[in-house]
């Protein structure tokens, strides 16, 4: 694979369009726009993503009510439910997740 076709690879796998890179051809002017509207893209991105820190090792991102990425726990960290369970709520109870009764509780 040339620079020409890896740059146009990554640039597309940045959420560019094929299109867009379709009729280049090589040459060190046509590699440096390529390169630049990447790093573009891969900019525009990342933009909306959260900051991250190791205390959030474990977590997955997930989208808010207001649209915006937020770490969240796995369900995995979630307490396991059955049948007998159906119609609890979860609550906080010594700071862990405890099955509750109903939301008033």
């Amino acid at each position: 694979m040339t620079n020409l076709e890896q740059l146009k690879a990554i640039y597309v796998a940045l959420g560019g369009s094929a299109d867009d890179v379709a009729d280049l051809t090589n040459n060190a002017a046509v590699l440096a726009q390529i390169a630049l509207q990447a790093a573009v893209v891969a900019a525009a991105a990342t933009a909306e993503l959260p900051a991250v820190t190791k205390t959030d090792e474990g977590k997955v991102l997930t989208v808010d009510n207001k649209g915006k990425w937020i770490a969240a726990l796995p369900a995995s960290q979630l307490p396991a439910v059955t049948a007998t369970d159906n119609g609890s709520v979860l609550k906080v109870v010594d700071g862990a997740w405890a099955v509750g009764e109903d939301a008033t509780e």
